[in-house]
């Protein structure tokens, strides 16, 4: 999944609109599978672009916010873990603005 997800954030991004409505569509199914909450996660801290983690932190926070609760104690746990690694490596402001959001919506829910 990771690498499919990868692809299809930065087919996301591109202008051409028949190619962001097709990533936009496969995203929706994959976002079914709560492992996608982890998947996002870890892009927000490796993908290579600023705007693919911006992206996934973006689509990270929708899937937390309609289901934290339903997610496993381990998972929640990875996803936190995640999250801290992230910020203190971050350099981009938009994208550590987006992790401390997630921080303050986790902590809300905790």
């Amino acid at each position: 999944m990771a690498q499919s997800l990868e692809l299809l954030l930065i087919q996301f991004l591109m202008p051409d609109n028949d190619a962001r409505r097709q990533a936009e569509e496969q995203i929706k199914r994959l976002a079914k599978d709560p492992q996608v909450v982890l998947a996002l996660a870890q892009h927000l801290r490796t993908a290579k672009t600023p705007n693919v983690r911006q992206l996934a932190a973006v689509l990270l926070r929708k899937k937390i916010t309609g289901h934290w609760a339903k997610l496993s104690p381990q998972l929640k746990l990875l996803v936190k873990q995640s999250l801290i690694e992230s910020i203190t490596m971050e350099h981009s402001p938009p994208v550590r603005k987006a992790i401390r959001v997630h921080r303050k919506i986790i902590e809300k829910w905790h």
